[in-house]
């Protein structure tokens, strides 16, 4: 409860404050997002063109640019009285929690509690992961690749050291959600994994 209470205080700036952060790449996430939402509404599930973009051209950018976090936030505009502005400010926090609930985790498992939850605060409160990525740069899928990087770590761990179906069903979904975040994370993060 601990790591979770530090992550909703690192997210203070997203739950206070209306809006995204300006002159970012925070707006690009937004229409990527809001691009998923009219690809859902129109009939397509997964979509891989953005037949908006460019002028109404089109564009193909879920071939190659990791789709998970356009996707969560685009589930989260679905809600009643959610949109998608807020739909990705959810994730920018999801993010966080993860994060921090994940570091907490593995080094519960490594070093104890205590050490857990000192190392869930530095991690949250690194400048990279508190202001840089997701304040000063805007960059959504990458913020969230960090965030679910300990947990595929943890993940592992448990696979490791405990073996079984869940832990394995965990290692591979957090690993697949890991590629699918982020493209350049997702490849430093599995060469960590292996």
């Amino acid at each position: 409860m601990l790591a979770l209470a530090l992550a909703l205080l690192a997210a203070g700036p997203f739950i206070a404050r209306p809006g995204l952060p300006r002159d970012t790449d925070a707006e690009l996430h937004v229409f990527r997002a809001a691009e998923v939402v009219a690809c859902w509404q129109g009939g397509v599930l997964y979509p891989r063109w953005a037949p908006d973009f460019y002028y109404g051209y089109g564009y193909p950018i879920f071939n190659y640019y990791a789709p998970l976090t356009y996707h969560l936030a685009g589930f989260f505009a679905l809600l009643p009285g959610v949109d998608v502005v807020l739909g990705v400010k959810a994730v920018f926090v999801l993010a966080l929690a993860l994060g921090g609930l994940g570091v907490y985790l593995l080094l519960r498992d490594l070093v104890g509690a205590e050490g857990g939850v000192v190392g869930a605060a530095a991690f949250l409160f690194a400048p990279y992961v508190l202001f840089i990525n997701p304040h000063a740069r805007g960059d959504l899928a990458e913020h969230f690749a960090v965030g679910l990087l300990p947990v595929a770590l943890w993940a592992l761990r448990r696979l490791v050291a405990w073996g079984g179906a869940a832990a394995l069903g965990g290692t591979a979904l957090a690993t697949a959600a890991l590629l699918l975040s982020h493209n350049l994370i997702g490849v430093v993060g599995l060469a960590l994994l292996l």
